[in-house]
């Protein structure tokens, strides 16, 4: 199958599309499919395709540079995207809110090719609250017919789904998580690499949060419960039933590793840790990308996500390929997780985070037995692969509306 992706943008900083985007491809790919991606030249870095067998198939046409007034109307894409769509036999739009999208969907329906359209969590009503007058104008203006027109969307979760229908979407919606590449993460990192390349960490054990410093992925919450974490372990309170473990953390305290791009917070993360006298405890890094990032999930003691929204989050798919446990809020919509005993999932309430938190590293035997159902959880059920051949088979299922 001729399969032709199409994504306004394939820069590293973008966050989830543009890497699911890569992944899709080179799995189809792999698979046998001949498969391009349609993006816009990006200034800085861009998402690698990674290396798995086949991938080095996948074609990337860009959208040269051209005038603001063509790349506002989104007609500088129009050439390109006429050529690829007669030459392929399904069109795969990732996200919405870049005129190209419209192009490639209206195009191919005049050529007569289904469109699957991945909002990539983008349509829910929280997402659509954010700037909301600004999205609702262009949605009247531009998008929503567009949006309306696709053969079939592709949901990362049943929310998802349930959200497509609260945005009036009456068409087919089939549901397809993301996944992760093994052959990316395996042979998984040395234990203690991480450590050795941020000796600043003391060898401590430590939180992990990877994700966008954006409000909405709860950080500050998780700031706020690590301070009690560390309050409750400098001051213990002895019981009969304390474990070898709780004892061990009470001297060696752990730290918190915030990992990711700034989208606005980390001034404000950062008075919030002096404001609470845990500065010295908490670390952010900055974007670390590649093994650097499956090193620090190898490491962790746990790995936490308190996010307000996630349509599905690869990161944390990463972290349980990595082996371990996970602390994630219900918006985050992976209970499979818990099911599965490979972490908890946690209100995002700071008592209730800190918690959760305090169980998990006071208790290594648990937590390592839960990094290993995680584990288990991503082989049988998150894999690229997996995903790619469900959408090749949704492919397969659809026609233009």
């Amino acid at each position: 199958m001729r399969i032709l992706h199409v994504t306004y943008s394939l820069a590293a900083d973008q966050g989830g599309p543009t890497m699911v985007t890569t992944r899709v491809a080179a799995a189809q790919a792999g698979l046998g499919h001949e498969v391009t991606i349609l993006t816009r030249a990006s200034a800085g870095k861009e998402t690698e395709i990674p290396a798995i067998a086949g991938s080095e198939r996948v074609k990337i046409e860009r959208v040269a540079p051209s005038s603001a007034i063509g790349r506002v109307l989104g007609s500088d894409s129009l050439p390109v995207l006429r050529e690829l769509i007669a030459r392929h036999d399904v069109v795969h739009v990732h996200n919405i809110w870049d005129p190209i999208m419209v192009h490639a969907v209206n195009e191919a329906r005049r050529q007569k090719k289904p469109v699957v359209l991945s909002p990539h969590g983008i349509l829910t009503r929280w997402a659509l609250s954010e700037k909301r007058l600004k999205k609702a104008i262009a949605m009247r203006l531009l998008y929503r017919r567009a949006i309306m027109s696709v053969s079939v969307v592709h949901a990362l979760s049943s929310f998802e789904r349930e959200e497509m229908a609260a945005f009036g979407f009456g068409g087919k919606v089939v549901v397809v998580p993301n996944g992760v590449f093994l052959e990316e993460i395996d042979p998984l990192p040395g234990a203690g690499e991480f450590q050795r390349s941020h000796p600043e960490l003391g060898g401590d054990p430590f939180v992990l949060f990877l994700s966008r410093l954006h409000p909405i992925k709860g950080l500050d919450i998780l700031v706020e419960a690590f301070a009690r974490v560390l309050e409750r372990l400098q001051h213990p309170t002895p019981t009969p039933s304390s474990t070898p473990d709780a004892k061990a953390l009470a001297t060696a305290l752990p730290r918190l590793v915030i990992v990711g791009p700034d989208f606005g917070m980390e001034a404000s993360i950062r008075e919030r840790a002096a404001r609470l006298n845990i500065s010295d405890r908490v670390h952010l890094t900055g974007p670390i990308f590649g093994r650097g990032k499956y090193e620090a999930m190898v490491d962790c003691a746990c790995f936490c996500l308190p996010s307000g929204h996630e349509a599905f989050s690869v990161a944390i798919a990463e972290a349980m390929a990595c082996g371990a446990c996970v602390v994630i809020s219900p918006e985050c919509h992976l209970p499979e997780a818990e099911q599965a005993g490979a972490g908890l999932v946690v209100e995002r309430d700071a008592g209730k985070l800190a918690d959760a938190l305090e169980r998990v590293l006071s208790d290594e035997t648990g937590r390592r037995a839960m990094g290993a159902a995680g584990r288990k959880l991503v082989e049988d059920r998150f894999t690229w692969t997996r995903v790619a051949e469900a959408l090749v088979a949704t492919y397969r299922g659809v026609s233009p509306r």
